[in-house]
């Protein structure tokens, strides 16, 4: 797990951060375009985080029992969470591997693939910035 990323409020803070230019970067916007709501149910560190996409931006949220239902929920854990954000966990090799777990169509899933490594290249900047800015 990555040192920004290793605690619940961090990983918000860094997702928060990689969907936060959704209005106008496209791999962001993914899902603002198609009106969709994605969740990511992590483990160690603990955190339920929404992606609402229905109101044609993206908005994080997490926590409480107002969270809209989700399109689709990812459930990864632990070291798992940053090797998916950074892009070095094979999405379909995790699934067949049971590291990655997916409720929800899968078709949908794959409707937002191809947004995926923008998404990762941002967390990557995220992370290495928050990194460096640690280091100082």
């Amino acid at each position: 797990m990555s040192p920004s990323t290793s605690s619940a409020a961090q990983l918000k803070a860094v997702l928060s951060e990689v969907y936060a230019p959704a209005g106008q970067d496209a791999q962001a916007g993914v899902l603002a375009a198609r009106r969709l709501v994605v969740a990511f149910a992590f483990r160690n560190p603990d955190l339920h985080l929404v992606v609402d996409g229905r109101s044609g931006e993206a908005v994080v949220r997490t926590g409480g029992d107002d969270l809209p239902a989700a399109d689709l929920t990812f459930h990864l854990a632990g070291d798992d969470i940053d090797q998916f954000w950074r892009g070095d966990l094979n999405p379909v090799a995790a699934l067949s591997a049971g590291q990655l777990k997916i409720e929800g169509s899968l078709l949908t899933a794959l409707v937002l693939a191809p947004a995926l490594p923008g998404l990762q290249a941002r967390y990557r900047q995220i992370t290495a910035r928050l990194s460096d800015d640690a280091e100082r």
